[in-house]
């Protein structure tokens, strides 16, 4: 008698045999990326030092990437630029945002009042006081423009060793109106613009003598 294999043992008999896939090993999970680490930038001459933030530059030299006396309308002939970290980077390419500007300066040979009177002389605001690292500062406000608000400057004045020393947070912007195809800055742009510039500002630091 003919033996004849049930139809669904003769399917599983000419079917090929899968090897049952191993599990795989499981892949690290990538560690989210770091912010390269700041920088450190400090002035002998001038006893100060402060971080300069991954995505900005240092420069020793007014004119190389801005014009100090155009930023900081209230410094005298007799003030000397000490250093300017700029941003290298624009992070709201679709606005009017044209540059971001951390200057250091001092004045020798100044009184307290006339120190002062740097911050406070350009606003229509009574200057308030704000400490950095660890001294209080005069800290007092400039805009302007002609069609549009082109720059803002928080200024920060204080004297010691019988020199003035001042501190600059400059925020630029061009004028765009229709034809530019961008967009004035939102205030909430501008505020995190200045809390960049905040940032450096925080660790400025004094010798101490």
């Amino acid at each position: 008698m003919k033996y004849v294999l049930p139809l669904a043992l003769a399917i599983a008999a000419l079917s090929p045999v899968y090897a049952q896939p191993k599990a795989l090993a499981a892949l690290p999970i990538p560690s989210d990326p770091k912010t390269p680490p700041a920088r450190a930038f400090s002035d002998p001459h001038s006893g100060f030092s402060f971080q300069v933030p991954a995505g900005w530059a240092l420069t020793r030299k007014d004119h190389e990437v801005s014009t100090f006396s155009l930023d900081a309308r209230s410094v005298t002939n007799a003030t000397q630029m000490r250093a300017v970290v700029n941003i290298t980077f624009n992070p709201f390419p679709l606005s009017t945002f044209s540059g971001a500007y951390f200057y250091a300066s001092l004045t020798p040979h100044l009184n307290d009042a006339d120190c002062a009177r740097q911050a406070a002389a350009p606003s229509p605001h009574p200057a308030t006081t704000a400490t950095v690292g660890g001294t209080t500062f005069t800290h007092g406000y400039d805009e302007h423009g002609g069609i549009c608000t082109e720059s803002r400057d928080e200024i920060y004045t204080t004297v010691r060793n019988g020199a003035c020393y001042r501190f600059d947070l400059v925020i630029n912007n061009f004028c765009g109106g229709d034809v530019s195809g961008v967009r004035d800055m939102t205030p909430q742009e501008l505020e995190s613009v200045r809390k960049r510039l905040q940032a450096i500002l925080a660790t400025v630091q004094f010798d101490k003598k």
